[in-house]
């Protein structure tokens, strides 16, 4: 019954894209190998070699906000990745498998990302990241803004009249 509901999201998030055809502004630091399960003392127990990256994404897209000055215009993303091993990884489909938060980290998704990738016999490459803020993502800076502390009228909550200095 889990792994029919981690299939059913994985659909929801499929991609048939060529990722060497990638338009994104960002930079990727390179894929280096890493072990399938984030905290497991031995490594990739299946014998899948999942690879990571850090992507270096804008912190601000033209039209939608402004890099307030001072501030980091980019934010490190984290990217865990098991590549297809019965297709070409550079050219077969893509599924992510995202967290749905808040404020979850990608390692919750290790075991339906091997799951998955095994039940799909390798055909496909399973990607999941983690979202700003978690996990080995870059955490908010919000301290001029005092978002999220006492000091703000809304407490621990974020109104959308923060968001701009909340970099």
């Amino acid at each position: 019954m889990q792994i029919r509901y981690a299939i059913a999201w994985a659909m929801v998030a499929f991609q048939s894209t060529d990722a060497s055809n990638s338009t994104s502004k960002g930079d990727l630091n390179g894929w280096y190998p890493c072990s399938e399960y984030t905290f497991s003392d031995e490594g990739s127990s299946t014998g899948q070699v999942a690879q990571c990256a850090v992507y270096s994404a804008p912190l601000c897209y033209p039209g939608i906000c402004e890099t307030p000055p001072g501030v980091n215009s980019e934010v490190d993303v984290f990217v865990k990745r098991l590549p297809a091993t019965a297709a070409d990884p550079a050219t077969t489909t893509n599924v992510w498998l995202l967290q749905g938060g808040p404020g979850a980290s990608s390692t919750d998704l290790e075991i339906s990302m091997a799951t998955l990738h095994s039940e799909l016999e390798g055909t496909v490459n399973v990607y999941t990241m983690d979202h700003r803020g978690t996990g080995r993502s870059t955490k908010p800076d919000c301290v001029a803004a005092q978002v999220t502390t006492t000091g703000s009228p809304w407490g621990d909550e974020i109104d959308p009249s923060e968001v701009p200095a909340y970099a």
